[in-house]
């Protein structure tokens, strides 16, 4: 074998290999074809990172303008928890009927601004949504203490999805020909 690289073929049989790093299938000067490994940017592997949620929108929407003069909305999202019976079963701890009752908040960040206009206009707290995007987390000085903080959030940009399932307090609601129009519905 001219190429000192060894190539693998896997058989259907055998578990697929987990590599930190991609091949790169280039020519060289004689035209023979080589490949390079190349690391994956910052070192992480290609990977899924989506979450897919429904619960209800908890306060008002509201819009970020960023560094960059772009504006993103964000609002917060409670999923589990939510029921229609809330009371507490009979002889049932408080602790348990907390841990029963507990919702999970999800902050969510629509990056598309016609989609973030949207929002502003129709979703209110109640609004019971589905969203799917990507799964990121910001690292930022907090400019009050100083300390460097994470924050954790659905960044719903143009290959993720908002669907409106439910009307919250308003009876306001995006039309679905209006939300084909944006790509989401």
């Amino acid at each position: 074998m001219a190429n000192s690289m060894a190539t693998h073929t896997l058989s259907s049989t055998q578990p697929p290999l987990v590599h930190h790093h991609h091949q790169q299938h280039l020519k060289d000067r004689a035209g023979h074809e080589c490949s390079r490994i190349v690391p994956l940017e910052n070192g992480l592997d290609v990977g899924i990172y989506k979450a897919i949620l429904v619960g209800q929108v908890g306060q008002n929407p509201l819009q970020k303008k960023l560094r960059s003069g772009r504006e993103i909305t964000m609002f917060s999202l409670g999923t589990g928890g939510i029921r229609n019976n809330r009371r507490p079963l009979q002889n049932e701890d408080p602790r348990e009927y907390a841990n029963r009752c507990a919702v999970q908040w999800h902050r969510v960040s629509v990056y598309p601004e016609r989609l973030g206009r949207v929002v502003m206009q129709n979703v209110v707290p109640g609004s019971i949504l589905y969203v799917e995007g990507n799964l990121e987390s910001k690292v930022f000085t907090d400019p009050i203490t100083g300390l460097v903080r994470r924050i954790r959030e659905i960044a719903v940009r143009q290959n993720g999805r908002l669907v409106f399932l439910g009307k919250g307090a308003n009876d306001q609601q995006a039309s679905s020909s209006e939300m084909k129009g944006l790509g989401y519905y």
